[in-house]
């Protein structure tokens, strides 16, 4: 019985928790000066249903999916709710904020990229980014039932984290240049190849900062090929494509588009942190406490 009011308790404060975020996100972006052309905006489901329906079930999917796996997760995490909380809104704030900067001129009320562009885009980010900051900080709070201590139980020396970071920046470059160049990505490459390539680097350094960071949340004292995983795959990347899937809820025919260039993403970011896993971190099986 206990067991079920918890439960009841957990989906009640998720819930108005998500309503509220959702809420938050829509309220700031009608209040600051980011003008959105509607009519541009194509879709089979902005026809059938809106755009502010669609815009509404695209806010309560990627926030449900946020504090799904920071409470699964932050469950089984030797650290406490607060620095849970923190890493995980300070990923997926990043990951919206930095995210929208992509240089996708047609998806923009501009004609090229530019400071307008890059201001539209960044009012945009940050009004994603704050709600789900906050989210992740007050559902961490008031969900996690943990009094662990502040202690950060990190098993990578800066050695191990510097390795991960540049090698993550690199793999997510490369991959995205050799879809650039061969066309197998939609890009602005060939219009404004400059930013392209300079968004590039900066989301790939961002991609890797975030793993770094959520790897003590998931890190155990026992070395464990399922790491990488969780956090590439199931957090990071299931994140990340329902981030660019709001494209392709808008624009008729880009979906297979956005969720084919995502899933490479995320296919790299999986297999360039199994590789770090194997290699930087393999005296984890041995040594958990080498710092």
């Amino acid at each position: 019985m206990k067991k079920a009011l918890n439960t009841k308790r957990v989906v009640l404060i998720d819930t108005l928790a998500v309503i509220t975020a959702v809420f938050l996100a829509i309220a700031i972006k009608s209040l600051l000066p980011a003008d959105v052309n509607v009519e541009d905006f194509d879709s089979r489901l902005v026809n059938l249903i809106g755009f502010p329906a669609v815009a509404i079930l695209y806010f309560i999917i990627i926030y449900v999916h946020c504090i799904m796996v920071m409470q699964y997760f932050g469950k089984k995490s030797n650290l406490s709710k607060q620095q849970i909380g923190v890493r995980f809104g300070s990923v997926f704030a990043a990951m919206y904020l930095f995210g929208m900067q992509e240089v996708v001129v047609e998806a923009s009320p501009f004609n090229e990229w530019g400071l307008l562009f890059m201001r539209y885009q960044f009012i945009i980010g940050i009004t994603d980014a704050i709600p789900v900051l906050l989210l992740c900080l007050a559902t961490s709070y008031l969900i996690l039932n943990k009094n662990n201590s502040p202690e950060i139980i990190d098993h990578l020396k800066l050695g191990d984290k510097i390795k991960t970071v540049s090698l993550i920046t690199v793999t997510f470059f490369i991959q995205r240049a050799i879809g650039y160049e061969t066309g197998l990505v939609n890009s602005n490459a060939a219009s404004f190849p400059i930013p392209t390539y300079l968004w590039t680097a900066l989301f790939g350094l961002v991609l890797g900062l975030s793993y770094v960071v959520l790897y003590p949340v998931f890190s155990k004292t026992n070395f464990s090929l399922l790491q990488p995983f969780q956090i590439a795959v199931l957090t990071i990347g299931i994140n990340w494509i329902l981030f660019n899937s709001f494209i392709g809820l808008i624009f008729q025919d880009v979906m297979g588009q956005m969720l084919f260039r995502t899933g490479i993403d995320i296919a790299v970011l999986y297999a360039t942190s199994l590789c770090a896993q194997l290699f930087f971190y393999s005296t984890d099986k041995t040594n958990d406490n080498r710092r």
